[in-house]
């Protein structure tokens, strides 16, 4: 493990010296200078305490929340499904961390097996199928597929995140195949990097080509992109999908952090897609969940469906906390989100 520390970090610094700002949203690049002195290979075995993780880590939810959470989902799913996705070892040691059976649980970790378990039985993925997580943090959600798919995986984050799911998936799976964005020849990826490695953790730039995906998945990231890497990942997303390739995309119905207005309804989906499900998520009912599943041109359901959410986002604003969002039209509050973003860029 000491030598794969060594290699996350000069792979670390290797990313940042070619670092590709377009790609850091104004939202992750407050979030990453409130931690620019955190990312330390002495830091990695707390980062789920020293608030490395913060801002990609669903832990902070109460005690009764968490066993609440976790007691639905035993029911739902039975005692021995739910183990087999929990690590054996509090990686990064979590302070909201509970251990059940020599299993370690946090909030974060029930939500991404709630996931899990709402596409599981609508897929045939297996050890053949290649799955890229767009967005990954830590690597919670790609450690439960990886457990229970045994398929390959490439993840494409930051390299901040990076930097964090190398360290976290190594622990959990030791005996994996890993290729970092420092294994790349001038940044761009083979089939060969993917049919031979396990485990593929990349950075926005690193260019992929030739290779189709079986599933995709987003889960509450996009949220916070700029609208130009949103438009580059669906891009990248739609080219690299054949028909039946599934698409997950988990993430808020509203949220303006980047600076302006980032609407789910208006994420660039072109028509070749169908709803397999759409519905408010579990136990976060200001995010939505959806499952689609790639068709053949122009056949899709799913522009329908994002009139649906819209009407749906619209319901939401009434319920929203902030009294300026509830008694604002949504064309001022936008107005005014966008002079607020301008004075503080200054």
């Amino acid at each position: 493990m000491k030598e794969f520390e060594k290699k996350i970090l000069e792979n670390f610094k290797l990313s940042q010296e070619n670092y590709e700002n377009n790609f850091k949203s104004y939202h992750w690049n407050y979030q990453i200078n409130k931690k620019e002195n955190l990312y330390r290979i002495e830091n990695l075995k707390d980062f789920r305490k020293n608030d490395l993780s913060y801002g990609l880590d669903d832990q902070f939810y109460s005690s009764e929340q968490t066993t609440s959470f976790f007691d639905n989902l035993i029911n739902d799913y039975g005692e021995n499904y739910i183990l087999n996705l929990l690590d054996e070892e509090n990686v990064g040691n979590c302070i909201g961390s509970f251990i059940y059976k020599n299993k370690y649980y946090s909030a974060n970790e029930l939500f991404h097996i709630k996931f899990l378990s709402l596409i599981k039985g609508h897929t045939n993925l297996n050890s053949e199928s290649i799955i890229c997580e767009i967005g990954p943090g830590y690597g919670s959600f790609a450690s439960k597929l990886i457990k229970s798919f045994n398929s390959k995986v490439v993840l494409i984050d930051l390299p901040e995140s990076n930097f964090l799911n190398a360290f976290y998936l190594k622990k959990i799976f030791p005996n994996k195949k890993f290729f970092l964005s420092i294994d790349t020849l001038n940044n761009k990826i083979k089939k060969s990097d993917i049919l031979e490695n396990d485990i593929i953790i990349l950075n926005p730039w690193d260019k992929i080509s030739d290779i189709n995906f079986n599933l995709f998945v987003n889960s509450r990231s996009m949220m916070e992109m700029n609208r130009e890497t949103i438009n580059f990942y669906f891009k990248f997303i739609q080219k690299n999908s054949t028909k039946d390739s599934f698409f997950l995309c988990i993430n808020r119905y509203y949220k303006d952090t980047v600076g302006y207005p980032i609407e789910l309804h208006n994420y660039p989906f072109d028509k070749n897609w169908n709803t397999i499900i759409s519905q408010s998520s579990w136990n976060q009912d200001h995010i939505h969940f959806l499952f689609l599943k790639r068709t053949s041109e122009n056949e899709g359901n799913i522009i329908d469906e994002l009139k649906k959410i819209r009407e749906i986002s619209r319901l939401k604003v009434k319920d929203d906390p902030r009294l300026i969002r509830r008694i604002t039209p949504n064309f001022l509050y936008k107005i005014y989100k966008k002079i607020k973003f301008f004075f503080l860029k200054r």
